[in-house]
């Protein structure tokens, strides 16, 4: 039996009921609970596979090498190929050989042109689409694509306790979505009371692409039998069937992007779920067209499996660069400590690779049988949002920082994308050669699209630069003039200069650039990947490695005190927000002096390197300090040394939990000085009463006109209490500070904990929503053994319901 939430339903009945969608007649309960009988067998074997993979004791090298050659696989027809058979129809695309293994994307259902990665160069933006202003930013900003988003950064799938709202926030960015798509827009809309207004014409507005939750999200609003569903289901359904028609008016069409999908069986869930959608809509097999977030490194074991199975609708695969290093992370848990991360950027070896392994990918399986590329590459996310002018602190001055970063990065995507063909060998290949026809081959221009968290429009337009640059345009772009901006008496290159000779070597040393400065293409011969031992194991494709090696094999590096600290301070400070019901959040980030927009990605990086650090009793490599909190000039930060923690110091919980203490004095140091900005605020608004009652007791005498008591009952007398209580509301914080001293718990309980949590962040949103008695009872029963919580439960010390959060969050599903 389908049970929805109650409240949903009476709230957003206009979602659910009958529907005509493509002619044909749904029932949008029917289909839900059609789909969630046929698929959630399936969803839980494969979440109950990831948990049984993270426990299982083998050697990495072992149990997370690429499959067997004569490993088999099937797809959503029943047709069961091996890994080889596989990879070998992938070459034989590539070379264009017309063999019966020979398979690529959307052969049978065209890519929209609207979706083309290469045909609508630029950035794509992702965000929530609650409240309505987010949808008006999004539709505005000179973006490829919008993505509306129900994952990493999802309006909340839960409701916060002591918030006000009845309803999942969820559910009304769902309604959104509609009403945009439908035009019920007011113009303008007014929100907070400021006027937002669509500046486009609809068929000037980006591609929407809508995020879809991970399989491992549950929805505890719609629930089969007691269950609650795979998120996934609700959000493809819901949005299908709601979108749908508005969507195909428009010229456009239902497009997903589809998170952490880590093994064919997970990418064969995905499948079945979007061809019983297509099947009871009457739609053609693959037009419901998807994005793949390449974002976990067990995918990378699998990825031609992958692509294979989703040949009918792959469109595109991103660079999901957070949680690609966080899963790295997790993938060595038991057998190596990562140096810090905050060091393993996307020019690290490890991640040139993966970037380059996806465009060969897109590459080898996109070509069509006529020489067209049907799927690309799409870089990964910048993630830096511009300070405000007015900064209390004036930290705005340090945008010229996050500008040119994001230009950097795009050009280095960009030039990473660039692969030529080579029909015979050739050395020292440039782009100028290949434009001038003196070497013999084919150029791919493969990143021509990258995310973006912010719609602002500096930022937007200097990311754009260099995708949307033709290939004559590249090289005049690097050989720019070199042009600097000062800040605090610092050189930054400006937005528009040209390549400095710091960023010169850096290229060099990625082989994007020669020694003369000429963009260098990635050159590859056919004969370099004419068999499946090679393409995999060539150290001439992959720098000197076989693929899996330059993929996988730890870095070496330093651990240190004061990314330790950092670490903590970013997962602490997204924690509290996600507590809040906030999944997108803009954190200030002490060590690039700029905002840095955190998601459960970068949640998931920082609290899994600590715990590794921890389970492993990880010694420091430099000498370094633990600090206390101080005002700088970029706000209130941990500044002062405290603990001095020379090198070789081993990471335990007894310096864990001094690191514990000096985050919560940070935390009331920094909530002193909001305060105090709130206080300056307000008293400025009531400054000129106060002047002009001064000036009648100073301006004789002073006080021979007006006494100091008369000139305090006119202050007083000025202050209405009316408009300090406005003063008061509009200086308010936006989070619940009670929520400072919960994050902290639930980090202590977990990250001391020898039980690992994959997707932490999902232990936040399960006890966001209770009360703060039955919480703190929760969080102790998570990191219990499942007997113990069945016993409580039983003795009626605990509800169900706890035993229910903790087999999700533990990823414990029936067999």
């Amino acid at each position: 039996m389908l049970e929805i939430n109650q409240r949903v339903l009476r709230e957003f009945a206009d979602l659910f009921g009958e529907k005509s969608v493509n002619g044909r007649r749904v029932v949008v309960e029917e289909l839900l609970e059609e789909v969630a009988r046929a698929l959630r067998d399936d969803v839980d074997r494969a979440v109950r596979a990831r948990r049984e993979w993270l426990e299982d004791r083998r050697p990495v090298r072992e149990k997370g090498a690429f499959p067997r050659w004569d490993d088999a696989f099937v797809d959503a027809d029943g047709n069961r190929r091996t890994f080889r058979e596989i990879v070998q129809g992938l070459i034989d695309n590539f070379l264009g050989r017309d063999t019966p293994l020979r398979w690529g994307l959307n052969w049978n259902a065209p890519v929209p042109d609207d979706l083309h990665p290469l045909k609508n160069p630029g950035l794509e933006i992702t965000g929530p689409w609650y409240p309505m202003s987010r949808a008006i930013h999004q539709i505005n900003a000179d973006v490829a694509a919008m993505m509306e988003d129900e994952e990493d950064a999802s309006p909340a799938w839960f409701v916060p306790w002591g918030s006000g709202r009845a309803v999942a926030a969820v559910w009304e960015a769902r309604r959104v979505v509609r009403r945009v798509l439908s035009g019920d827009v007011p113009d303008p809309y007014v929100e907070g009371g400021k006027e937002y207004r669509i500046r486009k014409p609809r068929g000037r507005w980006p591609t929407l692409i809508h995020r879809v939750p991970g399989i491992h999200i549950l929805d505890f609003d719609v629930r089969v039998d007691g269950r609650p569903i795979p998120a996934i289901i609700t959000s493809v359904v819901m949005y299908t069937v709601n979108n749908y028609d508005l969507l195909k008016r428009a010229g456009s069409g239902v497009y997903f992007y589809v998170p952490k999908t880590q093994t064919p069986a997970e990418a064969l869930v995905v499948e079945k779920l979007l061809r019983l959608v297509e099947d009871r809509l009457g739609l053609r097999r693959g037009e419901l067209k998807i994005a793949m977030l390449y974002e976990e490194a067990m995918a990378g074991r699998y990825l031609p499996v992958i692509f294979w199975i989703w040949r009918e609708r792959l469109v595109k695969s991103n660079n999901g660069r957070w949680d690609y290093l966080g899963s790295l992370i997790e993938m060595w848990k038991d057998e190596a400590v990562y140096p810090d991360p905050q060091n393993i950027t996307m020019t690290h070896p490890i991640m040139m690779a993966y970037q380059r392994y996806n465009a060969l990918m897109c590459l080898m399986a996109g070509l069509g049988k006529n020489g067209e590329l049907n799927a690309g590459p799409v870089g990964g996310m910048a993630a830096v949002m511009l300070y405000r002018q007015g900064d209390p602190y004036g930290r705005e001055r340090y945008n010229a920082r996050a500008l040119r970063g994001i230009w950097l990065d795009k050009l280095r995507e960009r030039l990473i994308g660039l692969i030529f063909v080579a029909e015979e060998p050739a050395k020292g290949v440039t782009l100028r050669d290949v434009l001038e026809g003196k070497v013999k081959g084919r150029l791919f221009d493969l990143f021509r699209q990258s995310w973006v968290a912010t719609p602002e429009e500096s930022y937007v337009k200097a990311g754009a630069e260099p995708l949307r640059a033709s290939l004559q345009e590249l090289q005049a772009m690097v050989n720019r003039p070199v042009k600097y901006v000062e800040v605090d008496g610092v050189k930054i290159p400006a937005v528009d200069s040209g390549l400095t000779e710091q960023e010169r070597q850096l290229f060099q040393r990625l082989g994007l650039i020669d020694g003369e400065g000429n963009i260098t293409p990635w050159v590859v011969r056919p004969d370099m990947l004419d068999t499946p031992e090679k393409l995999l194991g060539n150290p001439e494709l992959w720098g000197g490695r076989d693929l899996w090696s330059a993929l996988y094999e730890p870095p070496k590096g330093d651990i240190t005190a004061e990314h330790i600290q950092h670490a903590f301070y970013m997962a602490a400070n997204y924690g509290f927000q996600l507590l809040n019901g906030n999944l997108a959040a803009a954190i200030d980030d002490y060590e690039l002096g700029q905002r840095f927009m955190n998601d459960l990605a970068t949640y998931r990086i920082f609290s899994t390197w600590l715990w590794t650090l921890l389970r492993h009793r990880a010694a420091v490599t430099k000498d370094g300090a633990l600090k206390g909190p101080a005002r700088t000039p970029l706000g209130v930060i941990p500044a002062e040394d405290r603990i001095k923690v020379p090198a070789g110091t081993p990471f335990t919980e007894e310096l864990f939990d001094r690191l514990w203490d000096l985050h919560m004095e940070w935390t009331y140091a920094f909530y002193d000085d909001l305060d105090r900005i709130a206080a300056e605020r307000i008293l400025q608004r009531f400054a000129d009463g106060v002047k002009k009652a001064l000036r009648g007791a100073y301006m004789s005498g002073p006080f021979r006109l007006q006494s100091p008591r008369e000139t305090a009952r006119r202050i007083v007398e000025s202050l209405w209490v009316e408009e300090v209580e406005r003063a008061v509301a509009d200086n308010q914080p936006r989070f619940d500070r009670a929520f400072a001293p919960v994050i902290m718990d639930i980090l202590k309980a977990k990250l001391k904990s020898p039980m690992y949590l994959q997707h932490g962040g999902r232990l936040i949103m399960a006890l966001a929503p209770l009360p703060e008695e039955e919480r703190e009872t929760a969080l102790r029963a998570m990191f219990a053994p499942r007997q113990q919580v069945e016993r409580l439960v039983g003795e009626g010390k605990i509800g169900k319901h706890v035993l229910e959060l903790y087999d999700y969050v533990h990823d414990i599903r029936k067999a």
